[in-house]
């Protein structure tokens, strides 16, 4: 159970995972001020280096979830709002913090893509950086929160996998062609996917707020990764539609080139060793009951 409610900041409280978050928050009896784009007394712009002036008023806690969407291909565009949404706004929020005589708790959004885009064996928080674009944003955006930790305050980063929503996301793109029949395994269908049902992440994201001694990286995934070939037969069971028509790698990289590779093409078999520890429980532990629960 929760204790005394917490003022909470929430930037990108509109995107999929705030929008499941904020309602829970407050059913808990926190208090939560959402934070828009703008250039008032209390939004912000990352791209200008505009915070309001009035946004940190009262805040306990920060959730810090907006960043552009990376299922798109990158572009040099795309790859600058990617890292300014990410890192640039992440220094905007601590910068400020540190003016503030308070001591917010930080709790922010990262990816498993912190790994790399293809790893060898299961990998969890103590598991050294990977390679490629979304590796290097992951590093310099949880670095960007270095300072705070640095000045006393905690910080909590969430290493998220695919979040499975029918509401958006990775799965909301994927269900029209498996609801007419024509979905099945992405490239060779072995590699692993790691993922966690909205319900699941947006639990996780309450225990990071209320409990002061989860610290550091998590990594927000379900405890059982699985390949690519049962991730589509489990979604094409959940619909009562076949899954077997599989979709050409090459096919994928031709669409969106780098994108491809590090995002829909990726091999992260990634274990959730701080909330295992920690004794969180899952709702959703298996693929097939979080397809059924989500859909």
């Amino acid at each position: 159970m929760p204790g005394v409610g917490k003022t909470v900041l929430v930037t990108g409280a509109s995107g999929l995972v705030g929008a499941a978050l904020c309602p829970v928050l407050e059913s808990r009896g926190h208090r939560v001020c959402r934070l828009s784009r703008g250039t008032g007394a209390n939004e912000w712009d990352p791209a200008r280096g505009h915070l309001g002036a009035e946004v940190l008023n009262g805040v306990e806690a920060v959730i810090h979830l907006a960043g552009e969407n990376v299922a798109q291909r990158w572009t040099a565009r795309v790859r600058q709002a990617i890292w300014e949404s990410r890192v640039a706004g992440t220094e905007l929020l601590v910068e400020a913090l540190l003016a503030q005589e308070t001591r917010p708790d930080f709790i922010m959004a990262s990816g498993i893509n912190y790994y790399g885009y293809a790893q060898s064996g299961a990998k969890d928080e103590g598991s050294a950086s990977g390679d490629g674009f979304l590796a290097s944003v992951c590093r310099e955006w949880e670095g960007a929160a270095a300072p705070w930790s640095a000045a006393g305050g905690r910080v909590v980063q969430l290493r998220t996998g695919i979040v499975l929503s029918g509401k958006g996301g990775a799965l909301a793109k994927m269900l029209p062609p498996f609801k007419l029949g024509l979905g099945g395994p992405i490239g060779n269908g072995r590699q692993k996917m790691s993922w966690i049902s909205i319900g699941d992440l947006v639990s996780v994201y309450v225990s990071a707020l209320e409990d002061a001694a989860l610290v550091g990286p998590i990594n927000a995934v379900a405890p059982k990764p699985v390949s690519g070939a049962v991730f589509a037969r489990e979604l094409g069971a959940a619909l009562g539609r076949p899954a077997v028509l599989p979709t050409p790698a090459l096919a994928l990289r031709l669409a969106f080139g780098e994108m491809a590779k590090e995002v829909i093409l990726s091999d992260l078999e990634i274990r959730p060793r701080v909330l295992e520890e920690r004794g969180f429980k899952w709702a959703q532990p298996e693929i097939g009951e979080a397809f059924r629960a989500v859909l």
